[in-house]
């Protein structure tokens, strides 16, 4: 029995033996200089490109060393980060954290906007302004800008801000853009990593070009979309490529202009996509994954993309594995890789890159850092939000840099291209499906900056059932200094009616013409104290009623202070925030009125969610505490927001007593547009003397609504009733502005 266990014994030491060698041979041959180098090559694809997070999952899994990365368009983004040190886990809880719907509209969170730009959401339902030069409309160059996905970029990639070339990354990367005047290939290997990603995705009129170092790049799927060369060039002796791009469409799909144009586009981006692949030899790997109908903008559908991918790698294992290390050598490998810190240096100065005429000094109020602060991404973000929230620049963005052994900001802002002098429109309808209706059209055209303080002229025409024109000039008064004056004149052509016993008997029209001056101070982004004088001449008409003895000359002067605060998430359906107003007007005789009156103004709207579900609370007490206000200083009411049941403005009075709660639940999208539907309960009325304001002379009143929020402005459907039998459906498109 010894004899044989003894050789037996031998035996397998001595493959113990051979084994430990063979093992060794391996490390060496792997950890060796000639160890042949695997790129990994991402091709753009829109959210199909969040397959490539499973894909790299899988091969960190199955040990496969990565020593260089090129990306396209998506592949850019997930390329870039994993080459700064992010791993698949936390990719993949990013994509489904991000609001996508959010982050590819231009302008940044409401909150952020100034109060001129807030005011913009009352009047003009399209976010986009064309601008004007030598007689002729320019317009954007990409229906979105993409701030919010650079300010994101460049979060995310913050670690990197020290670093000038990707070469340096813990992985080699490189971008891949394409030249939008000469078409050509632009491979992107040093400078901001953030907008080198930027560049590589900027779809040609979806999101605006970037320019880098005079160049203007637009998405790299034009001209390589999968940038195979591109790592070889970096020196891979083996490829992995992920090919995630769209196919082209069926002759069954193409149906429509904009399918067309898709697949025109499509048939760029697919070509050079087969170029590149058929470059791949038998030593390299090309994955596929089957995305089935996840299209381009399908970023809802994120978790089963990276799925996909992942499946993709899975099932390509037994080609994967003839570049998997053992777990000693993959170790190495990746402790071999760049650790990059936290970049949060002590700031030595701050410099402002500004091509506009807007004073540095404007600029440099808005951002919340100083000289000998260290860095924090998350204060430098607010404030490069408030400079962009001017809406002044196409482009706001930083770089840290080292200078002379010190380290500081850049930021860079660009003025928009297509301005200084915009054009903006706005439309609403309003109709309860009788005789009410209301069209309205308004025309902006403003000219922002007109000088080194950021002032700001603008005029708006109104058309339609109530005309009106106002031209003003908005002047702040230093570059650092909340203080403002505001000049204004008017014409207003409005209607008003007269109401007896509850009954309308007539409908006057009022004209006037006039002017104020304003002068205030702003508080941020979400207050403002104003006083002013304001003097109009003009004449009222009765249009429907008894007939007159002819038109009736006004005349007013007026003082008046006023209070507002606007916090509102969103204007038109809001989730969060307020929006209030307390205000004071004075009608006096030595000012040139026709009589003296003095009216309070109080107004407060509130909104508080959960989930999808939003509760809104309000309180409106307009009041003439002295004197009887004439005609055109009445106050209206009614409407599908203001008293449902009744006709917008159908009821006037000297006092206006409303109450207001309403419940919104976003419901998800339609025609890739968020909808909702709603109810509100209020309880108030129009008053013409201060004794009537009783509840036994209020009104209950509630509606039903569905609405919509579209790329054209708000849409609501809806249903009111009010006490004593008065119903009304109502159609309104757009807001219910006024001037």
């Amino acid at each position: 029995m010894r004899r044989l266990l003894i050789p037996g014994a031998g035996t397998v030491f001595l493959c113990m033996l051979l084994v430990s060698a063979s093992v060794q041979a391996q490390q060496r041959l792997a950890a060796a200089p000639d160890r042949p180098k695997i790129g990994l090559a991402l091709s753009g694809g829109g959210a199909r490109g969040v397959a490539h997070i499973g894909v790299i999952r899988e091969l960190e899994r199955l040990r496969v060393p990565v020593d260089y990365i090129a990306g396209t368009s998506m592949g850019a983004i997930v390329g870039g980060l994993y080459a700064t040190g992010m791993n698949p886990d936390d990719m993949e809880k990013l994509v489904n954290e991000i609001d996508w719907d959010d982050i590819f509209r231009d302008l940044p969170d409401r909150e952020n906007l100034s109060l001129r730009r807030k005011f913009d959401d009352a009047v003009f339902q399209v976010d986009k302004s064309f601008g004007i030069s030598g007689g002729k409309l320019k317009a954007p160059t990409g229906f979105t800008q993409g701030r919010k996905l650079s300010l994101l970029l460049e979060r995310l990639t913050a670690r990197t801000n020290k670093l000038r070339n990707f070469d340096e990354l813990p992985i080699p990367f490189r971008a891949v853009a394409t030249d939008i005047v000469t078409g050509n290939e632009v491979v992107l290997q040093q400078g901001n990593l953030a907008a080198a990603v930027r560049a590589s995705m900027s779809i040609p009129g979806v999101l605006a070009v970037v320019e880098i170092d005079g160049r203007r790049l637009v998405d790299g799927g034009m001209a390589n979309n999968m940038p195979i060369s591109v790592v070889r060039d970096m020196g891979a002796d083996i490829v992995i490529a992920v090919d995630i791009s769209t196919p082209l469409l069926r002759q069954d799909q193409l149906g429509s202009a904009a399918a067309i144009v898709f697949q025109l586009t499509g048939f760029l981006t697919r070509q050079n996509t087969e170029a590149q692949i058929a470059t791949i030899t038998d030593q390299d790997t090309l994955l596929v994954p089957e995305l089935g109908d996840i299209a381009t903008s399908s970023f809802k559908r994120a978790g089963e993309a990276v799925a996909i991918g992942e499946q993709a790698a899975v099932a390509a294992r037994e080609r994967l594995v003839r570049y998997a290390l053992s777990a000693e050598q993959y170790a190495a490998h990746v402790a071999h890789r760049r650790i990059l810190e936290d970049s949060r240096p002590v700031l030595a100065f701050i410099r402002i890159d500004n091509d506009s005429s807007v004073a540095d000094a404007v600029i440099e109020s808005r951002i919340r850092l100083q000289p000998g602060d260290v860095l924090d991404v998350a204060v430098l973000d607010a404030g490069l939000n408030l400079v962009y929230g001017m809406g002044l620049f196409e482009t706001v963005r930083y770089d840290v840099v080292s200078e002379q052994d010190e380290t500081g900001l850049v930021v860079t802002v660009r003025e928009k291209p297509w301005g200084p002098k915009y054009l903006q429109f706005g439309a609403s309808f309003s109709s309860d499906f009788g005789e009410e209706q209301e069209l309205g059209l308004v025309i902006g055209y403003t000219f922002t900056p007109i000088n080194r303080l950021g002032g700001e002229w603008r005029s708006l025409l109104r058309l339609g059932e109530e005309q009106g024109l106002v031209t003003e000039l908005y002047q702040p008064v230093a570059a650092y200094s909340p203080y403002f004056v505001l000049p204004r004149l008017f014409f207003l052509n409005q209607r008003f009616n007269q109401i007896q016993d509850g009954r309308i008997i007539a409908e006057d029209r009022v004209e006037r013409l006039g002017g104020t001056l304003l002068v205030g101070r702003e508080f941020g982004t979400w207050g403002r104290l104003s006083a002013g004088v304001t003097r109009f001449t003009g004449k009222v008409s009765t249009r429907i009623g008894p007939p007159s003895e002819g038109d009736t000359d006004i005349d007013g002067g007026e003082v008046e202070a006023r209070f507002r605060v606007d916090t509102l998430n969103d204007f038109h359906f809001p989730r969060s925030g307020n929006r209030s107003l307390l205000g004071w007007i004075g009608s006096r005789e030595s000012l040139g009125a026709d009589v003296r009156f003095n009216q309070l103004l109080l107004d407060t709207v509130l909104a508080k969610s959960w989930g999808r579900h939003t509760l809104l609370l309000g309180v409106r007490y307009f009041s003439t505490v002295d004197g009887e206000a004439p005609v055109q200083s009445r106050f209206r009411l009614g409407g599908l927001f203001e008293l449902p049941g009744f006709a917008r403005n159908e009821l006037t009075g000297q006092h206006v007593a409303l109450l207001r709660s309403g419940y919104l639940r976003r419901l998800g999208e339609a025609w890739s547009s968020p909808s909702y539907v709603g109810f509100t309960l209020q309880y108030g009325n129009a008053f013409e003397d201060e004794d009537d304001i009783e509840f036994d002379n209020a009104l209950v009143a509630g509606s039903a609504y569905l609405g919509m929020d579209t790329l054209f402005g708000p849409v609501y459907l809806g249903y009111g009733l009010a006490e004593g039998g008065r119903s009304s459906l109502y159609l309104q498109i757009g807001s219910s502005f006024a001037f």
